[in-house]
């Protein structure tokens, strides 16, 4: 049944033999053609922490405009806050429609390569808020976590096509990615929606993988597939969310999907509802050439390859300075 989202456990893919592991790959391998998403439990990510993390977030958002605007992102790919309705994530495909109804504040790698202007392109600086001293802390242990827990779903989807463990994260040891912590505010705090208008509009990410932690609403998440249309996936506490971008489509030629997503509107059912979710967009190293695999291991959509940073810049809408 296609609304069947398989849920990967870590601790037991962790210890499964290879008759289990090929059970669990098929599953993925069947999600990942049809939807482009799976839950992802056993992930060893302290609730606490999450806890924290999303506290931190909410209490940025909740600094008057004029100090939030300090940190103001600066270009198409950077770190810091964008403001509500600063984003039409739609328009990425031609799907405009109206400004996405969210706050968000970036974060990035800290790591660097020394060469200052492929490092300015594809590592931009964190603003850490002054106003919030245990953000930045935070921040770092709970990316920590997600770059862990990235290399390790990288290794089972490599697993899954049949390829070397690390294939994936053999070029992703400086990888490229961005934490977000996306504000979803209520109706009563955005009043009028306009006709179509969302928290987020319906798009699919730019990267490999991405990471979500999301609360449980009404206006929540919806994805997409041919056969079911839109509908919601299924909401298990404790869980993340794990959906393939645009990259691991391309890298796979097409076998796997990159997954079509939005964040429905708040809804008058619940005009007070609102949501901080969490989402790890992870990317790969920005100079990787990502070529798409042969067949049968690729799907055969015939794609051209990119230099993954240079597709991701391109997707943003910013422009590559390096060389």
């Amino acid at each position: 049944m296609s609304r069947t989202i398989p849920l990967l456990d870590l601790t037991e893919w962790r210890t499964a033999d290879a008759a289990r592991r090929e059970g669990i790959s098929a599953e993925l391998d069947a999600s990942l053609r049809e939807t482009g998403l799976f839950l992802l439990g056993g992930h060893d990510v302290p609730p606490e922490l999450t806890g924290r993390m999303r506290a931190q977030g909410r209490s940025f958002f909740s600094l008057p405009t004029e100090v939030k605007r300090q940190y103001a992102v600066a270009r198409p790919y950077d770190n810091g806050w964008r403001g509500l309705g600063a984003l039409d994530v739609g328009a990425v495909d031609g799907m405009s429609g109206a400004p996405d109804l969210h706050e968000a504040f970036h974060t990035g790698p800290t790591h660097r390569t020394g060469d200052h202007a492929f490092d300015t392109a594809y590592y931009p600086a964190n603003k850490w808020p002054d106003e919030l001293p245990a953000f930045e802390d935070t921040a770092l242990e709970y990316t920590g976590h997600m770059t862990r827990v990235s290399h390790e779903v990288l290794g089972i989807l490599a697993v899954t096509l049949g390829l070397s463990e690390d294939f994936f994260t053999s070029r992703s040891q400086r990888a490229t990615w961005t934490q977000n912590v996306n504000w979803y505010p209520s109706l009563h705090t955005v009043g009028d929606v306009r006709e179509g208008q969302m928290r987020v509009g319906p798009h699919t990410d730019f990267g490999t993988i991405s990471l979500l932690d999301r609360q449980r609403g009404i206006g929540g998440l919806e994805v997409w597939n041919e056969r079911e249309g839109w509908f919601a996936p299924p909401f298990v506490e404790g869980t993340l969310v794990v959906n393939l971008g645009d990259l691991m489509n391309l890298w796979t030629d097409g076998r796997w999907r990159s997954l079509r997503h939005r964040v429905l509107a708040p809804s008058h059912s619940a005009p007070d509802e609102e949501l901080v979710s969490l989402v790890h967009f992870f990317e790969t190293d920005p100079d990787t050439e990502v070529v798409p695999l042969p067949a049968p291991t690729g799907g055969g959509a015939g794609m051209d390859s990119v230099v993954a940073g240079e597709y991701i810049l391109g997707k943003v809408g910013a422009t590559v300075t390096v060389g």
